[in-house]
Order: C-alpha cells, then structure tokens, then sequence
C-alpha cells in the first residue's frame, strides 16, 4: 500500500516564505523610512500688519507661529545643514523645521528677522533677482507695491546667520498672462528646443549668480524654489546639472531625507502658512510631518 504524503510540508514552506517576507519587509522599513529624516518646510511672503491676502502674515502672528514652534522643542534649520545631512551625514537636531520666505520682500528683513533673531532661530529666502534692491519692475517699469531689499541690506542677516538667501530665478517669475514673458515661470515654451530650453536656464541661474556675487553674500547659490509652483521632471533635471542641490515646489507633502539619497532633496513639499493659522495650529500640522 502507496503511503500518503505528509499534507503539513506545503502550508509550512508557504509559512517560512511570509516570515521571510516579513522581514524583508522590516529591512526596507529600518532602511527608507526609520533612517530618515523627516522635515517640514514651512513657506511665507511677505508680513505685514494689514494681511489682504493669504501670503500675508502679520508681525504678531508670525511671533505667535515662531514660539510655538520653538516651545514645542523644533529646531530651525538652513538649506546647507540639509544638504549636508543628505550628502555626507553630518547630523540635523532633533525635530528639525526649515522656515523659508518668497520673492525678497523688505519686510523679511523688517519683521521676520529680528524675531527670528531673538527667538534663536533662522530662514531662508528665496529671491527673485531682477527684483532684489529694485522700487520699480525691471519688466514694465512701474512701481513695486511692496518694497524689495537689497542684498547690500541682506548682508548683515546673512553674516549673523539669521537668514540665507538662494533662488526664486533672477528673471523668470513671470506668466504668459501678464504680457511680458513667452513661457510660464520656468517651464519649456511650445515649440522650444531642448537646447534653447537649457540654455536659457543656464542664462537665468547665471545672471542670479552674478547679482549675489557682486554684492558679496557670504553663502553658496545651492536651492531654488519654483515659482508659482510649476516644475517638471526635466527642469528640475537642468537645474541639477547647473548646482542646484535642492529644489522646492509649492505642493504640501512630507519630506523623507536619506543620506547618500541626493533625490530625497529634489522638488521637495512646503506647507503654505497664512495668518489664520494660529501658533497651536502649525505646530500640530508640523508634527505630521514626523
């Protein structure tokens, strides 16, 4: 008589490959997600005691936010920490909050940095350079409704670390709406070659370079920030190859960082603050980042 085969060899295999599963599983965890770094990237504009739009926030409530934050043991960090972290490890305080700023308005300087200052913490500012130092539009001619500072004004908050500055592009936040530009922001116009694309870009990020270098800002060129939040896998790809280590958009998702993950810093998530959100509130949606 055929002896019948043992029936608890097939369930027992398929039980050792899902245990082996599991931890394979456990492996990507402890390596793409516990050993990352999760930061948030807060984003403002202009401050202002009469806040008519959601880009503008007040003095009191920018304090309010800045306290918050700080009470609830975060840590301000800058783009070259960042980069650092990402490229050789070097590490980032616990809790960490990038703070950055849009345009190059006076008042980053005027309201933003003293408190900064005085709270212990710092930013970073994303300038348009055809604007920086200007009372009048480089592209029409008329008067800027709000004032812009200079780099010359900059220097100081940039020496004491309070402030860094890097790119909005030096000539390119623009839209084809408004008469005085063929392409929206940095995006390819139709019809456009892949060589003019490029060289055009470089063109921008060098013209940007220039302004900074003339005035004598003590820090590297090394992030840029899309204006109006249009960006496209080959700009961003162009920009990488002009230096550009980091790069910001407009969309609110979480940033992992990744030592040794150099795309872990490419078109990376701000959360847009208003001044309806109140200290308590940011903070909350800060800490979901983690």
């Amino acid at each position: 008589m055929q002896r019948k085969k043992a029936g608890w060899k097939k369930p027992a295999i398929l039980f050792l490959a899902l245990l082996l599963l599991l931890q394979i599983a456990d492996l990507v965890r402890l390596r793409y997600f516990d050993s990352a770094c999760h930061l948030p990237v807060l984003m403002y504009h202009h401050f202002d005691t009469e806040c008519f739009d959601s880009t503008v926030v007040s003095p009191e409530r920018f304090r309010e936010q800045m306290t918050a934050l700080r009470d609830a043991g975060f840590h301000t960090v800058s783009i070259p920490q960042v980069i650092d972290y990402v490229e050789t490890g070097a590490p980032l305080p616990d809790k960490p909050v990038l703070i950055t700023m849009d345009d190059g308005y006076a008042s980053n300087l005027t309201v933003a940095a003293p408190i900064l200052e005085e709270l212990g913490m710092r930013a970073t500012v994303f300038v348009i350079g055809a604007y920086e130092g200007e009372t009048r539009s480089p592209n029409n001619g008329w008067s800027l409704f709000i004032p812009r500072f200079s780099y010359q004004e900059a220097l100081p908050w940039a020496e004491k670390g309070v402030l860094d500055f890097q790119s909005h592009t030096f000539n390119m936040h623009l839209l084809v709406r408004d008469g005085f530009s063929s392409r929206d922001g940095m995006l390819r116009m139709p019809g456009e070659s892949a060589g003019d694309y490029r060289q055009a870009l470089l063109s921008d990020g060098a013209k940007a370079r220039q302004r900074r270098e003339e005035d004598g800002l003590p820090t590297a060129l090394n992030a840029l920030a899309f204006p109006f939040g249009y960006y496209d896998v080959e700009l961003d790809g162009i920009l990488r190859e002009a230096g550009y280590a980091a790069t910001f958009t407009i969309d609110e998702r979480l940033n992992r960082l990744l030592p040794g993950h150099p795309e872990s810093l490419r078109m990376m998530g701000r959360i847009n603050v208003t001044d309806f959100m109140s200290g308590e509130k940011l903070v909350k949606r800060a800490e979901r980042c983690f």
